[in-house]
């Protein structure tokens, strides 16, 4: 089996203006094909395969004087996967 590492991580509080530019930049990225971020070790840029599988989940947790909703979005690509791409 391969070795994984992780390349960056981003978990910090901000506002959802700031996060929504965060995440604008990132998209600019994947349309390019590539992935480029700045981390605690400095720039990261990777090219991206062709195809990848999307998931997004949005989930909502809600109580009594307080409510809590999370959204994820999954990107995962592997090399020479296939380019068949379903409807």
């Amino acid at each position: 089996m391969g070795d994984k590492s992780e390349i960056f991580h981003c978990d910090e509080k901000m506002l959802t203006y700031d996060a929504a530019i965060y995440l604008e930049n990132l998209v600019a990225g994947l349309r390019q094909g590539k992935l480029g971020v700045t981390g605690e070790d400095g720039p990261v840029c990777i090219d991206l395969p062709l195809v990848g599988t999307l998931e997004v989940s949005f989930k909502e947790k809600i109580k009594p004087g307080k409510s809590k909703r999370k959204l994820t979005i999954e990107l995962s690509w592997k090399d020479k996967e296939d380019i068949g791409l379903e409807d």
